[in-house]
């Protein structure tokens, strides 16, 4: 997964951080199951993920999003100004980060650092970090954060990487396609061979918020929130369709996505199509059935509409 990083010279470097278009599809991706359902991750030209890396990326987003409705990631690359044989300096810096972002934005915090290494003489690092998306929704101050104390620490550099941070939700799988396709570019193994005994990848442990049931993935698909996003698209069609009100539709790139995103129904489509049990009593039903089930509810959306 080619990143494009913007140059330390500029004078505000994440603020001319530009949106690029990135499709997912399947050459540049793979199906990761975990638990009930599967997701897109990034598919490695050179050897294959770590699926025990993968598998820890995922369950740090439930964690998360078991202590929040809405998680805010953010990524940024760190170059250290000379070669460390260990982890013992990024290590140093990501606890003193840590306690530090979570007592600025009193927010929970759960890391992923990656290590890597190809053809320079110095490793680099990939670091990924997940907050509170209530006390914080944009990436400017924590990146501008990262760089002077990383800067502090090492005297080495950082490099911003287009469209830095997201906002993921609750339940929503949609929202997390492609958070969690980016997270998983942190689990290849390409590149990590030249650290020998030394981990490629770092993470932090945080316990799950007292409601989390582990036998289930509810806080990354939630049905109840599928069908309410759902209903409310049937009740914007049925509205346009009977001459209501028009509700404002916006093909704007929404200002938090890592990618442009697809519409609604064909993010829904492929939430279905993933999944690693059948659906197909969900998706092989007729236009008859369809019509029936429109018309079953349709005086009762509009009736909703009005009264909104």
């Amino acid at each position: 997964m080619t990143i494009k990083t913007m140059k330390n010279n500029s004078s505000n470097p994440i603020a001319k951080s530009r949106k690029r278009v990135f499709c997912i599809n399947q050459n540049n991706s793979s199906l990761f199951t975990y638990k009930d359902h599967a997701y897109h991750v990034f598919k490695a030209k050179q050897k294959n993920l770590n699926k025990n890396m993968v598998s820890t990326i995922i369950y740090d987003y439930e964690i998360m999003l078991s202590h929040y409705k809405r998680v805010f990631v953010t990524r940024i690359e760190l170059h250290p100004n000379a070669y460390s044989a260990d982890n013992k300096i990024i290590k140093q810096f990501l606890a003193q980060l840590t306690t530090f972002l979570s007592d600025e934005y009193q927010s929970k915090v759960i890391y992923h650092c990656a290590r890597e290494q190809e053809t320079s003489e110095r490793e680099h690092y990939h670091l990924e970090l997940m907050l509170s998306a209530h006390k914080v929704n944009y990436s400017d101050r924590i990146l501008s954060l990262v760089k002077a104390m990383w800067k502090m620490h090492t005297t080495g550099t950082v490099a911003y990487v287009d469209n830095p941070f997201c906002i993921v939700y609750r339940g929503n799988k949609a929202s997390l396609k492609h958070a969690i396709y980016r997270s998983s570019y942190l689990a290849k193994e390409h590149t990590k061979e030249l650290n020998g005994k030394t981990k490629g990848f770092l993470s932090n442990k945080l316990p799950p918020a007292k409601n989390f049931n582990p036998t289930n993935d509810l806080m990354l698909v939630d049905p109840d929130i599928t069908f309410e996003k759902n209903k409310r698209k049937q009740v914007f069609e049925i509205a346009q369709d009977t001459g209501g009100e028009p509700i404002a539709k916006t093909s704007k790139p929404s200002n938090y996505a890592w990618f442009n995103t697809l519409p609604h129904s064909q993010q829904l489509k492929e939430c279905i199509a993933s999944r690693t049990t059948s659906l197909n009593h969900l998706t092989a039903s007729s236009s008859a059935i369809q019509n029936r089930q429109t018309y079953r509810y349709k005086d009762a959306l509009v009736n909703e509409l009005s009264e909104e």
